[in-house]
């Protein structure tokens, strides 16, 4: 196992000062103390030598723009973990360990936490600001963990580490330079999502603290409201019930049914004759849709005729999470593509756009889970120019905030 240098908060605090400043050379000096560890956790996520090669890539590239807004600088190790974790989990994991593992007892992040603790030496705060959960969490995961497999450190330690690839450095230098380069690097950053009140990456699979504070509110907020309800019913059953609207909900219009006295010969008929009758039943309800829902319009026919590449085609949110990804490519010529849910519920962060000749988008899916969501089905149809369809299943888990 390739022996690391040790953690140095002073050396972590002159890099992110010289990201901040603009310097060209902070780049390869970060690159050259990290490269060998983040490829080393991203392989052991994925299991793939390209991809995690793109991953180390966009995370220093993403690092050189953001790493600064750092409330502590000295900080920068587990905000360049954070942001290859981020960036791995939109991908597809390796969920299975591989034969005669003894870490194959342990679940994906039971084993994701003993490898940063034990082989990355991330423990704390710092293990679980990357994994985004809290330390007491973090802790307990960590302790079953190492009560479950007592020789993991052994196995770990004698793990040789994987070879970085070797153009991976120039790579990384060039794209984090060239002037040219700019609207690239912008877009890299856009892919690393949003960070925490404290400038780190916020994790996919693990709900925010505003998240879970909105939640308590929330339900103090539903209690104070459902009882005002029920005295209301008691003092007066007749009394008309309002509609609520939650702070930042979508807007819901109801068209209330109303009654109105008709005079005879309203309508040109005798009294009770055959005019349209005032409504009882149940009405529609009209809602609101984005603009930004819209999918681009389809390009002109013959001038994108390649395949479209779907991956995942099924999807699966557990427990509390909200984000996932699916990757679309192409394959024998460029594609135009258009994508749709079956429901609000499931949100994209893309519509639609096109796709060069062996060329990839991540398009980000977003489950918009309330106080109580049930378990529940879409569809996700994406379309390409050709009249190629793919549908991608998600599902979801009960979950209570």
């Amino acid at each position: 196992m390739a022996r690391w240098s040790r953690f140095a908060p002073d050396a972590d605090r002159r890099l992110v000062k010289g990201l901040h400043d603009g310097d060209d050379d902070v780049l390869a000096t970060l690159y050259d103390v990290y490269a060998e560890r983040l490829y080393d956790y991203c392989m052991a996520l994925l299991d793939d030598t390209r991809v995690a090669a793109d991953v180390v890539h966009d995370t220093f590239i993403d690092a050189a723009r953001r790493a600064p807004r750092m409330r502590d600088r000295a900080r920068l190790r587990p905000w360049l973990y954070s942001a290859a974790r981020r960036r791995c989990m939109q991908r597809k994991l390796q969920l299975e360990p591989a034969e005669g593992d003894p870490l194959g007892s342990l679940d994906l992040l039971q084993r994701e936490t003993l490898f940063l603790a034990v082989r990355h030496d991330l423990t704390g705060e710092d293990l679980a600001t990357t994994v985004g959960v809290s330390l007491r969490r973090s802790e307990a995961r960590l302790k079953r963990a190492q009560d479950q497999v007592p020789e993991a450190k052994e196995f770990l330690d004698a793990a040789p580490a994987p070879v970085l690839p070797a153009a991976l450095r120039h790579r990384v230098q060039h794209t984090g330079t060239d002037p040219e380069l700019a609207g690239y690097r912008a877009e890299i950053a856009a892919r690393g999502g949003a960070l925490t009140p404290e400038g780190m990456p916020r994790q996919p699979d693990a709900p925010s603290h505003l998240a879970r504070r909105w939640a308590f509110t929330s339900a103090g907020l539903l209690t104070a409201l459902a009882t005002a309800v029920v005295a209301l019913m008691l003092m007066d059953p007749n009394l008309p019930v309002p509609d609520i609207q939650w702070p930042g909900g979508k807007p819901h219009i109801t068209k209330t049914p109303t009654h109105h006295p008709r005079r005879p010969g309203a309508d040109g008929g005798s009294g009770g004759g055959d005019g349209q009758r005032p409504t009882t039943g149940p009405q529609s309800i009209g809602t609101i849709t984005p603009s930004s829902s819209t999918p681009p319009a389809p390009p002109p026919p013959g001038r994108h005729n390649g395949v479209l590449v779907v991956s995942p085609t099924s999807i699966r949110y557990r427990g509390h999470a909200t984000v996932a990804a699916i990757m679309l490519s192409a394959k024998g010529g460029p594609v135009h593509w258009i994508a749709s849910a079956s429901t609000p519920q499931v949100t994209l962060a893309r519509a639609g756009g096109t796709i060069g000749d062996h060329g990839g988008v991540s398009v980000e899916v977003t489950l918009n889970r309330g106080l109580i969501t049930l378990p529940g089905t879409a569809l996700i149809t994406v379309s390409g120019g050709t009249g190629q369809v793919v549908p991608v299943s998600v599902a979801w888990d009960t979950s209570v905030l």
